[in-house]
């Protein structure tokens, strides 16, 4: 019988997977979200942390050494290395200066409605955005997007009116 020691043909863990990195890694993947280039860089880092560079590796289809590299890049806190480089970016359709002018106008009419922004923006400046672009526009200027309560085709707005006249008198 072959006695053999189940440690020595385990894969060991790797010391750059430190506690410290995966902290680093989790705080910047709460504030990224889970969507985008580099949360998917994050997640395959801190799944390394659990079970192991190697078997990460296979299962997002990279090599050991791209994992290694971002762990490094985690571990001296060089974040911006985990982003694609600018040739792969798609460039913006907006540029800085309309931007400014967006925010003008979001500032002086705070109740706009993302179609009206996505109108606006076709009108002024002959770019063509989508409705979601303008509500992504409208959330990165800082501005919270306030949607109406729905209210039911067939309500007759006589009786809603009424019903507010006559359940103001009434404070139980």
């Amino acid at each position: 019988m072959i006695n053999l020691i189940i440690g020595d043909y385990m894969s060991r863990k790797s010391e750059l997977l430190s506690a410290e990195v995966l902290e680093i890694a989790k705080a910047e993947l709460k504030k990224l979200g889970s969507y985008g280039y580099v949360s998917k860089k994050l997640t395959a880092v801190i799944a390394a942390g659990v079970h192991g560079i190697k078997d990460v590796a296979k299962i997002y289809g990279i090599s050991r050494n791209t994992l290694t590299e971002w762990v490094r890049c985690i571990r001296n806190k060089d974040l911006d290395k985990l982003k694609a480089p600018k040739e792969r970016c798609r460039p913006r359709k907006l540029k800085d200066d309309q931007m400014l002018v967006i925010e003008g106008w979001i500032a002086s009419d705070p109740m706009i409605t993302s179609k009206a922004l996505m109108l606006k923006i076709k009108e002024f400046f002959g770019i063509s955005v989508s409705m979601m672009t303008a509500h992504r526009i409208i959330k990165r200027l800082e501005y919270s997007y306030i949607t109406p309560r729905p209210r039911h085709y067939k309500q007759d707005k006589k009786k809603v009116e009424e019903f507010k006249k006559k359940s103001k008198g009434d404070n139980r």
